[in-house]
């Protein structure tokens, strides 16, 4: 397994094909693509992508983050700390026609990967698509309000 420090870009292939490992933190309070979805605070998300197959051998990657984010909740608008702990392996695609061939076939999330990739663009989208759209805190949690 290959351990690399995180590059600009990288070739998803060549890393599933030599089992390397990429690691990193995002400052997920510093992320433009996030801002609107967190509330202020320190929010360092731990990340690692990791070259693999799929459980049928086909070229893939295991993308993991983990961290506490920060939320509002919307029903009593107080900041609140998701834990996020997701584990999500993709198999890469030549192109969309393959995207889609491989969609129809495989239970697995599906990466086009016909350029190079930029790690911390593959991380904010998975924090994107694993932030709730209305957090909240658990039933019974919520701070009362000072009205």
């Amino acid at each position: 397994m290959t351990r690399r420090p995180r590059p600009e870009t990288f070739d998803a292939y060549r890393l599933a094909r030599e089992r390397g490992v990429l690691e990193g933190t995002l400052d997920v309070a510093a992320s433009e693509r996030l801002a609107d979805r967190v509330a202020p605070g320190a929010a360092a998300v731990d990340w690692r992508i990791e070259g693999t197959t799929d459980e049928v051998g086909r070229p893939a990657l295991a993308i993991s983050i983990s961290g506490d984010v920060p939320l509002e909740c919307q029903r009593c608008l107080a900041s609140f700390a998701l834990p996020v702990a997701q584990r999500t392996v993709t198999v890469l695609a030549k192109s969309e026609s393959d995207a889609d061939a491989l969609d129809a076939e495989s239970g697995d999330e599906v990466l086009v990967a016909d350029h190079p990739l930029d790690p911390v663009v593959l991380i904010e989208e998975e924090l994107l698509l694993t932030l709730p759209y209305a957090p909240m805190h658990d039933e019974g949690r919520c701070e009362p309000s000072g009205n």
